[in-house]
Order: structure tokens, then C-alpha cells, then sequence
């Protein structure tokens, strides 16, 4: 598994917690924001590897 695909599933597996969280605790839990975050840096790391190779 190359890099972009081992975050890809990362980015999978921290959305579908997400998901779970924001079912069992609400959207404005501090957990849930976390989470959200963590997604975010993910996110933003696997779109850092396109831009990067584009230049």
C-alpha cells in the first residue's frame, strides 16, 4: 500500500468515527470537534501530496 492509499484509509476510518461520535454525543461536543480536526490534518495532508507533485 503506497502512501496516498495508507491515508486514504486513514481518512476512511477517522470519518467514519467521526460519524459514530457525532451520532452518540452531538456536533458540539469537544470530543466530536477533535475528531473533526484530526480529519481536517488528514485531509490536509493527503491534498499537500497532490499540490507537491503538481508543482
Amino acid at each position: 500500500m503506497n502512501e496516498p492509499e495508507m491515508i486514504q484509509h486513514k481518512i476512511e476510518k477517522a470519518r467514519l468515527k467521526l460519524n459514530q461520535m457525532e451520532r452518540m454525543y452531538g456536533l458540539g461536543d469537544a470530543k466530536v470537534i477533535q475528531q473533526s480536526m484530526y480529519l481536517d490534518e488528514l485531509i490536509n495532508e493527503y491534498m499537500q501530496m497532490f499540490i507537491v507533485q503538481v508543482k
